[in-house]
């Protein structure tokens, strides 16, 4: 079997991730290309893997020269063509007017959601992406909330599939030296304290500030926390999450790291994460989290009640309830047999349903599927 996923190569954050730990393990089992529109971090990681990474530059999103070139590789005798993100989705559907190929995308967002940081993306890009999305001939959501999600809005529900995010999880890395990476924030480093992050951009659809309110409202009975925000964002909302921070007095407390490169080092420096997300659909920063057997406390939106149980591998909170955060958070911090136990049955959880070889596994059926089916249509 021979697929080629075509993606816009800028991506950052869940995306990137689910698509490399995908491609990393199909490429053991199948013949995969990869074919990025741009050069950026996300094809050198590709490459960095061993994938087979072509890179055809798209200048500007309405530039269709690559469709010609991505036609050109087609050729070469490819079963099937797999999108990710918008501008693959438009690029995609593109192609399937000249070529014949069947045509699978991934909902790795709410597509509606995907552009809210700029009024003029949100207005241009949305539109055409619901449109493109109409014109693929099958979907595989990452959650099953967001196949019902999408089936509210009129998709058809034969040619949708359901496959997890899954997580490489890697013999235990050595221990890190954690001292050194606080102090690189200038950040003390205090066995008296608990650190509690958060991995998420600086969006309003992450949440940041029901975790900055849930913050706030616990240091009124603890001074001994840390609260760490790894990831950077659009610059208004960023200055707007920093303002309530220094309105506060919070800044001995509550940390802005930016865009952490090495993750490993961040989720061994907490002791408890956390995730304020309005919409979701199936995060790796809690996989990522649980691969350390963090205890974690997420809102409960999206697909994350898919992968957290509440009180069982976490806590679930009500979307925007930052009270009822702060009373979670409270509890962990004070129960230091809770966040083990809690800890300990994610990982299994993920170690059981969410690795990275049940991922690919679940893609390699959905693939011998869409092609079943393809061929008893051209049979009858």
């Amino acid at each position: 079997m021979k697929v080629l996923h075509l993606i816009s190569g800028g991506d950052e954050g869940g995306a990137k991730t689910h698509v490399l730990t995908l491609l990393n393990e199909l490429n053991h089992a199948m013949d995969i290309t990869l074919v990025c529109l741009m050069k950026r971090s996300f094809s050198d990681a590709a490459e960095a893997l061993g994938i087979n990474t072509l890179i055809i530059e798209q200048k500007q999103r309405y530039n269709l020269k690559v469709i010609k070139t991505i036609i050109k590789i087609l050729d070469k005798g490819y079963d099937l063509l797999h999108c990710h993100g918008a501008r693959a989705n438009f690029v995609g559907m593109l192609i399937k007017k000249r070529y014949n190929i069947p045509i699978v995308t991934t909902l790795h967002s709410d597509y509606k959601l995907d552009f809210e940081n700029s009024l003029y993306k949100k207005l241009i890009y949305t539109g055409i992406n619901a449109f493109s999305l109409k014109h693929m001939d099958y979907y595989i959501a990452i959650t099953h909330e967001f196949k019902r999600m999408m089936l509210d809005r009129g998709f058809d529900e034969n040619k949708f599939f359901v496959a997890y995010n899954g997580l490489d999880l890697l013999p235990k890395e050595k221990p890190y030296d954690i001292e050194a990476f606080l102090s690189s924030y200038q950040i003390p480093f205090d066995t008296r304290f608990t650190y509690i992050g958060i991995a998420a951009r600086l969006h309003p659809v992450k949440g940041i500030s029901v975790f900055l309110k849930a913050a706030k409202e616990l240091l009124k009975f603890n001074k001994h926390l840390i609260f760490l925000i790894a990831g950077d964002g659009e610059k208004k909302y960023t200055e707007k999450c920093k303002a309530y921070v220094k309105k506060h007095h919070l800044e001995n407390h509550i940390k802005f790291l930016g865009l952490v490169k090495n993750m490993s080092v961040f989720y061994q420096s907490i002791h408890i994460n956390v995730l304020t997300s309005h919409s979701e659909s199936f995060p790796y920063a809690l996989l990522e989290g649980g691969g350390f057997a963090l205890p974690t406390i997420a809102s409960s939106v999206g697909g994350i009640p898919e992968m957290i149980e509440h009180n069982i591998t976490g806590l679930l909170f009500r979307d925007g309830n930052y009270l009822e955060l702060a009373r979670y958070m409270k509890e962990l911090v004070d129960s230091t047999k809770k966040r083990e136990q809690l800890g300990q049955q994610f990982r299994r959880k993920i170690e059981d349903n969410f690795s990275s070889k049940n991922m690919a596994k679940t893609h390699m059926n959905i693939y011998q599927s869409i092609l079943r089916g393809i061929k008893n249509e051209s049979s009858q």
